[in-house]
């Protein structure tokens, strides 16, 4: 069995059946020709290759390669076998199932508690620099996904309770709560929103948070909203609304809060969602102990 020319006749396949981009077809030709290179160095028929055989082959590319180039190694290997399959040349895929072991997750940014307290004293003159101010404290101090903010209208407030009835993710309700500072704020904001939207002429408008023409913010201005505040504070780091969500769990479970009382906090469904933060919270533990104990301090360079 000639394997350069099935892989000849692959390459054409892909070419002009699936019309597979001149890049995509280079990038086959190159991880399917190394397979060809273990299998002849190996001596191994292509109809016998097995699982222990890919295995090996995967060592040897994770000992070259990164790991989204091995992935993408693979995934040439498993298609090429796939159509091996449909043209009845092997009987079973020995690179179906053969995946690396994925890095732990990224873990999510977070802003630390002196972070926070920059962004929420930053000076603001006019009716949106009070509203862009608002919105950071709103999330910050109730966890609450952009959307949910910003579907948030002026009568879901209930000032007696400290709380706004909201509908999270996958049509779920659940309470989000104001602490007292969160109040007052909104209080004194809603003064000065109701003056802009009698400017505009907009008296009506039910949402809390509203953008420069007075109708509802849309998310997108939301992003851009902390796409200019990343560039004003100088932040290295990742900022986005999530960003706020995740520095409010990380600083309750810092502080003590329970788990579970987190998830019911942030509306997670599972608390396995939830335990992302106490990665973070074990990592910033981690750099703490790192950079201050005399047995832990790395060597100078």
């Amino acid at each position: 069995m000639d394997i350069n020319l099935l892989k000849n006749e692959y390459i054409t396949y892909i070419k002009s059946v699936l019309f597979k981009s001149e890049n995509t077809i280079k990038s086959y030709q190159t991880d399917i020709n190394e397979l060809i290179s273990y299998l002849k160095d190996r001596r191994i028929d292509i109809s016998e290759l097995t699982r222990e055989d890919v295995r090996e082959f995967v060592r040897i590319l994770s000992k070259e390669y990164k790991e989204r180039s091995v992935l993408r190694k693979l995934t040439s290997s498993r298609t090429f076998f796939d159509y091996l399959i449909k043209r009845d040349i092997v009987k079973s895929n020995p690179f179906k199932d053969i995946s690396l072991r994925r890095n732990e997750k990224k873990l999510p940014s977070v802003l630390n508690e002196e972070e926070i307290r920059d962004l929420l004293s930053y000076p603001y003159s006019d009716f949106i620099g009070h509203m862009e101010h608002l919105l950071f404290l709103f999330l910050y101090s109730t966890g609450a996904r952009i959307s949910e903010a910003i579907s948030v209208d002026v009568k879901d407030i209930e000032y007696s309770r400290r709380r706004i009835l909201i509908r999270g993710k996958g049509d779920k309700d659940r309470y989000i709560f104001i602490s007292e500072k969160l109040e007052r704020e909104i209080k004194a904001y809603l003064g000065e929103r109701e003056i802009y939207l009698r400017k505009l002429g907009k008296i009506g408008e039910c949402a809390l948070f509203i953008g420069k023409r007075g109708s509802r913010l849309p998310i997108s201005s939301a992003h851009i909203i902390f796409d200019k505040y990343r560039m004003l504070l100088g932040y290295q780091k990742e900022f986005t609304p999530h960003t706020l969500r995740h520095s409010f769990a990380t600083h309750l479970l810092d502080n003590g809060a329970d788990i579970r009382v987190v998830q019911e906090l942030l509306g997670h469904e599972s608390i396995s969602t939830t335990q992302i933060y106490t990665h973070v919270s074990r990592a910033r533990l981690k750099g703490v102990y790192t950079q201050s104990h005399p047995h832990a301090v790395r060597k100078k360079e």
